[in-house]
């Protein structure tokens, strides 16, 4: 069974990974806004900040021997998988799930949640 810690963590760095690649992906599509100079700093600012944070996950999962591999998508789930001193486990996360824990953590960085 794969540690608490370790678990957090994996969780924490697979949501900030989607957070980034979908900031990243949605930024390219800013151009049709007036104000497109603005908000391509403010996202800019938010995923250089989720990097960090990102560096520093990594780093604490590091220190006790856990690292996260890419997810493999198999219909409506992606599982990803987790190796903890030499031992793999594995995750599945439903996709819509995955999609909403991305979508808070957007609301998180960008200040609108409460």
């Amino acid at each position: 069974m794969i540690s608490p810690a370790a678990n957090d963590l994996a969780h924490r760095q697979i949501i900030l990974d989607l957070t980034i690649k979908t900031l990243e992906r949605d930024s390219k599509h800013l151009g049709a806004l007036k104000m497109q100079g603005a908000f391509e700093l403010l996202i800019d600012a938010k995923i250089k900040i989720l990097h960090s944070e990102l560096k520093n996950i990594k780093g604490q999962l590091g220190k006790i021997g856990a690292k996260v591999h890419p997810g493999k998508s198999e219909s409506d789930f992606t599982i990803y998988t987790i190796t903890e001193q030499r031992r793999e486990f594995h995750i599945k996360y439903h996709n819509i799930a995955l999609k909403n824990h991305c979508e808070n953590e957007i609301k998180r960085v960008l200040g609108l949640m409460e």
